[in-house]
């Protein structure tokens, strides 16, 4: 059975793991090689934890749990740059791809957005690499409107990013089946 339950400062070991691991499969032939051999998970805990000490943006961190082991985890707050009207993003959810189609992601999603609310958020947005098809599919299927495409830099490549964005998170806890 699933657990969705606040992330504790512990899980950070368990969080890069599931964010490396995530990430050169989700993203291999998206971003360069390059870029993936420079990806560790000792890097990534650090990156984690900076973003932790920033409790005045970060405010919605929540992780999955398989029998005590961690499988995916969603991160999110204030927005951290200007992006039409909306005042929340969703800054990251992460599940192992072998446990895809279980409906964690679209729980992990609610956790987040019923914790912005609570912090008096109303809207949210999130960035996706244009060429992954299985999160472009997973946000729209949450009906998360395409509000925006860009070019990114990521380890020295030119990368295509589109922004989904959600004007209602009640809309959003409500009417997309989470």
């Amino acid at each position: 059975m699933i657990l969705i339950r606040e992330m504790r400062p512990n899980d950070l070991p368990a969080i890069a793991r599931v964010n490396i691991e995530t990430f050169r499969t989700t993203h291999r032939g998206i971003v360069s090689d390059a870029f993936m051999e420079t990806l560790s998970y000792e890097k990534a805990e650090q990156r984690f934890q900076l973003m932790l000490a920033n409790k005045e943006k970060l405010s919605a961190t929540f992780v999955a749990e398989d029998s005590s082991f961690l499988v995916g985890y969603a991160m999110g707050g204030l927005a951290r740059e200007k992006v039409q009207t909306f005042d929340g993003e969703l800054y990251g959810i992460y599940v192992l791809p072998a446990y895809h189609h279980r409906g964690i992601g679209r729980q992990l999603v609610s956790a987040v957005s019923k914790r912005l609310i609570e912090q008096g958020a109303h809207s949210m947005f999130v960035v996706a690499f244009s060429n992954n098809g299985a999160a472009r599919q997973f946000y729209e299927a949450l009906r998360g409107q395409q509000i925006h495409e860009r070019t990114a830099e990521i380890g020295g490549a030119n990368v295509e990013e589109v922004i989904y964005g959600w004007s209602s998170l009640d809309s959003l806890l409500h009417d997309s089946r989470l």
